[in-house]
């Protein structure tokens, strides 16, 4: 009997936890209950427009809707994105290459050829046989001046992987690179959380 309504208990929370204050999201044959205040809809100017079969959220409620959260990711469908002439981390994300990691990580950027305004970010590591110190491009960041969305610069970086046939993209700034492993965890247990099954 106890049993009974314990269970019962747990039916009804996970029941009131896809209530009203949810949204129901698709990705590539996924389908989510998002709580509406982890997702970030609103248009930012300078990039483009959502697709239809993907969407934004953040790693915790926005505090400020007025400012643009530092941490997003974004949830698109994998399926077409994995053609030649990808860069590094997409062929990572699709496969094609193996991710290099460490325990300890040591991240380094460097210019690329864009611009002063441009860099990419790399994860460097030991080979375990040859002892050869590898890079391996794990996002890439562009330098943003101050502006009333984002109040102080910021070289905003984006990085990409696979999960369970999705492509997440994640938003983030520079200095926060030490929790990168951390904070993509972070973002597969939400998903994982809010997946209807």
């Amino acid at each position: 009997m106890i049993a009974l309504s314990i269970g019962a208990a747990v039916a009804l929370w996970a029941a009131s936890e896809a209530s009203a204050d949810t949204i129901h999201k698709s990705v590539a044959g996924h389908r989510f209950e998002v709580p509406q205040d982890y997702l970030f809809d609103a248009p930012i100017a300078w990039l483009p427009a959502p697709e239809s079969d993907s969407f934004t959220f953040l790693p915790e409620p926005n505090p400020n809707p007025d400012f643009i959260p530092e941490h997003r990711f974004v949830v698109q469908p994998l399926a077409g994105r994995c053609s030649g002439g990808a860069s590094e981390m997409m062929r990572v994300a699709c496969g094609q290459e193996q991710e290099l990691v460490a325990a300890t990580p040591q991240y380094e950027r460097r210019p690329n050829e864009l611009g002063s305004w441009s860099s990419d970010l790399f994860i460097v590591a030991r080979d375990a046989r040859s002892q050869a110190l590898r890079r391996q491009q794990v996002a890439y960041c562009q330098l943003l001046e101050p502006n009333p969305a984002m109040p102080k610069p910021t070289n905003l970086c984006t990085t990409v992987w696979s999960y369970k046939g999705m492509l997440l993209q994640f938003k983030f700034d520079e200095a926060d690179v030490g929790r990168l492993q951390a904070m993509k965890a972070q973002a597969m247990a939400l998903l994982d959380r809010w997946e209807i099954r």
